[in-house]
């Protein structure tokens, strides 16, 4: 499995990053989509790749701006937890209304739950439920391929914010937990910042030690 990057350092963005991931038959999913343009589209279409997902780990203004894009151009599927799709519809939930924007996406989702497997590529991505940036935020776990794609639950030495609207700080530590259950070697991919493993993050991020 192929882990591409694209990594933006606009700080409208709040730096967000973006995945694509690509099996051994050219499908690919993208996981938060962070920018409304079509630099990530032409890069699918220029690769001949076959786009079959929108995986979205929260529903923040940062991670969902070119959904409708991209859906739009590959009339891909966009999954979301079920607790975060009101997220999609409302630029006060999702936080665009506080940076001056009124981002709405008008795609059909479809809504996913703890455990859920997707299968649309050569190996099964698992939903993990780590409820407390959103209430609905998720973890993608890709356990052949040992890859976690985080969202803003976890970051490198840090986590993510606790105080917005849609946050719930009192389920923090069990989210937490249930990641520190994964072996040391898996490599994590998170919503902002460098990439990491597990193990890393056991010894020294300082909110899970």
């Amino acid at each position: 499995m192929k882990v591409i990057p694209f990594i933006y350092n606009d700080i409208d963005d709040l730096n967000a990053n973006t995945y694509l991931l690509v099996d051994n038959s050219s499908f690919c999913v993208v996981i938060d989509p962070s920018q409304d343009n079509d630099k990530l589209g032409d890069y699918i279409s220029n690769n001949n790749l076959i786009l079959k997902a929108v995986l979205l780990t929260h529903g923040h203004v940062d991670h969902i701006r070119g959904i409708d894009r991209l859906v739009e151009r590959f009339k891909a599927e966009v999954f979301i937890h079920y607790l975060d799709e009101s997220l999609l519809t409302n630029p006060r939930y999702n936080l665009s209304s506080y940076m001056g924007e009124n981002v709405i996406v008008k795609s059909s989702v479809k809504t996913v739950t703890d455990g859920d497997v997707i299968k649309v590529l050569d190996e099964d991505i698992k939903v993990v439920h780590t409820p407390f940036h959103t209430e609905g935020s998720v973890c993608y776990f890709l356990k052949e391929s040992k890859l976690l794609f985080s969202g803003d639950t976890l970051f490198k030495r840090s986590i993510g914010r606790d105080d917005f609207e849609k946050s719930n700080r009192h389920l923090r530590k069990e989210s937490l937990e249930k990641l520190m259950a994964f072996s040391d070697d898996i490599k994590v991919y998170p919503g902002h910042g460098g990439f990491t493993t597990i193990g890393f993050e056991r010894n020294n991020n300082p909110f899970v030690k």
